[in-house]
């Protein structure tokens, strides 16, 4: 009970979950989602004049409706604006109303579900490139409370990859690297080494991604990105993943799930750093919303406040944090670990809809950008891992950046 009463007094303090490639700016705002033709594992890319539909939904916590408006701006490669203006990329009106909306239903925790499609019948999109729609309500001033950001893909470029344990700097130590080769035969491309802009991902982290890489040979129409020591990342473990789908009935890596002070709290089994590999089914930190009173009815999935701990001695010069699709921007103080030194854990509350969830432990030490993994979860050659190579071009005295091939590609 100690554990429960402190995990809900620190509940108090910790704002909105954020979703990967979302971001929510409000506590009452939260599992912003995106799923592209009802795929909830594909990445949301679109590709450009397709019948591709990208699905948005998030949750705001009451059954008082709001009035959200959406306002989509394009970006480049690196994520900053672009210089096109409206009528460049927009085919349709801007800040349009979100204009389907549902009350939760029999559930503990009061929400609204609001969602909305893109392409709709207000707005298309004309080009390639990055996107973010915003998403304002009217009780606020001009501020967003939610930011999704995605994809629009014009297929001009094919990709060949592969990963291996054996780097360029390691036999099977516990890395991974990756190669690939861009055939741009289809693309007006002159210069690929200047022309050419590959972002890389790794299960869709946002410390670890690589950009600004030159190629390493160039023949013909080919670019090859090959023995790049950029390229080369901590393999890490599979997820650790919990399910929670009936909050009267603990799921996988449950341990206890009780009703305290009007609402429900879920314990996971206290974790403890890995010194082996697990061969286990993940989804490479994705999460699903599902719930037993109705499959993956979004209305009717409960929230539950899940407390995750993990059992290791107390670490100067850095932090740890949960890392996962669930937890948005990894480095944030939602998502940092605070220590009991008493009961000899890090530990961490969320407020999380019912559902399938991965997640990991990540180490940022003072100053660093990247976390790691080896303390928590080890590293092994052979994880399962994911990679999105994304790759833009920008010709010369272009205004933006064409996002002209991309692939997902696993060692599976």
């Amino acid at each position: 009970m100690k554990r429960i009463l402190f995990f809900a007094i620190m509940l108090l303090s910790v704002p909105a979950i954020k979703a990967q490639f979302a971001t929510s700016y409000m506590p009452s705002v939260r599992t912003p989602n995106m799923i592209l033709n009802d795929d909830w594992k594909a990445p949301a890319v679109m590709e450009l004049g397709s019948d591709d539909v990208i699905h948005f939904s998030f949750d705001e916590m009451s059954h008082t409706y709001h009035r959200y408006t959406c306002r989509i701006t394009h970006n480049n490669a690196n994520g900053t604006r672009s210089e096109l203006f409206e009528i460049d990329y927009l085919d349709g009106f801007n800040d349009f109303v979100i204009e389907s909306w549902e009350n939760s239903h029999n559930t503990t925790q009061l929400y609204t579900h609001y969602t909305f499609d893109l392409p709709n019948d207000d707005v298309s999109l004309k080009v390639s490139g990055n996107y973010s729609v915003e998403v304002y309500d009217d009780m606020e001033d001009d501020v967003p409370v939610l930011r999704f950001d995605f994809s629009v893909v014009e297929p001009q470029v094919t990709i060949r990859a592969t990963i291996t344990g054996d780097t360029d700097t390691s036999f099977k130590a516990g890395e991974q690297q990756l190669s690939f080769v861009v055939n741009h035969s289809n693309c007006n491309v002159i210069s690929p080494a200047n022309e050419l802009i590959p972002v890389v991902y790794q299960n869709r982290r946002r410390d670890n991604f690589v950009t600004d890489i030159k190629p390493t040979y160039m023949t013909g129409n080919e670019a090859e990105y090959v023995h790049n020591t950029a390229l080369i990342f901590e393999a890490g473990n599979e997820y650790r993943r919990f399910e929670l789908t009936d909050p009267n009935s603990p799921g996988m890596n449950v341990e206890d799930v009780v009703y305290h002070d009007s609402a429900y709290h879920a314990l996971l089994y206290i974790d403890k750093p890995r010194v082996s590999y697990s061969n286990g089914m993940d989804e490479n930190g994705r999460f699903y919303i599902n719930t037993l009173e109705g499959y993956g009815m979004p209305i009717e999935a409960d929230y539950v406040n899940v407390h995750f701990a993990i059992e290791m001695p107390y670490r100067a010069g850095g932090n740890y944090y949960l890392t996962g699709d669930f937890c948005g921007e990894m480095f944030s103080k939602e998502n940092v670990m605070l220590y009991d030194a008493e009961a000899g854990y890090y530990f961490s509350s969320h407020l999380l809809k019912l559902g399938v969830y991965n997640y990991m432990y990540v180490w940022l030490p003072e100053g660093a950008e990247k976390g790691a993994l080896s303390l928590t979860e080890n590293n092994f050659y052979n994880t399962e891992n994911e990679y999105l190579i994304y790759i833009y071009h920008r010709e010369f005295g272009a205004r933006y950046d064409k996002l002209v091939g991309y692939i997902v590609v696993g060692n599976n």
